[in-house]
């Protein structure tokens, strides 16, 4: 779904999750996050009678270079790597994998549900705001194409 999700993004003209970009992480460096995610029970799949639709990676993970003292860390949930396949987009399960997060941090006690999207990609951060997210801000760093940051909350 990444691989699909990034072809998809460079033939809009988006250098989002674009492998190889200069100063930015490999494509194998994502691809062990992920098995780290999977590992550690924090990534999750939506199945459509068996077949991968959608993934999401839930955790506590506040990346230090976003996140700061001021902001709580720990009073939020992160979402990371939210994912749905191009022959099931428009039909609200981006939505639906937002909804589920909250209450996932809801019941863990946490205040907000928090995500980083990426800097250059205005559609993006409307799609998040129409899903309730505010953004707190952007953070831009030469070595991250990452960085707007937004949150809700729960």
């Amino acid at each position: 779904m990444h691989r699909e999700a990034s072809a998809w993004l460079a033939q809009k003209g988006s250098d989002q999750w674009q492998p190889m970009q200069t100063g930015r992480l490999s494509i194998d460096h994502v691809r062990s996050g992920i098995a780290r995610s999977i590992a550690k029970g924090e990534c999750f799949i939506v199945l459509d009678d068996q077949e991968p639709i959608g993934t999401i990676t839930l955790d506590s993970f506040a990346d230090p270079e976003f996140w700061t003292d001021e902001d709580d860390p720990g009073s939020a949930l992160y979402v990371h790597r939210m994912i749905v396949k191009r022959s099931h987009a428009g039909r609200g399960i981006g939505g639906q994998l937002l909804h589920w997060a909250n209450d996932r941090a809801k019941k863990a006690g946490r205040r907000w549900l928090r995500l980083d999207a990426w800097r250059t990609n205005p559609t993006l951060h409307e799609y998040y705001r129409s899903q309730g997210f505010e953004q707190v801000r952007v953070v831009d760093l030469p070595h991250r194409g990452s960085g707007a940051l937004f949150q809700r909350a729960v």
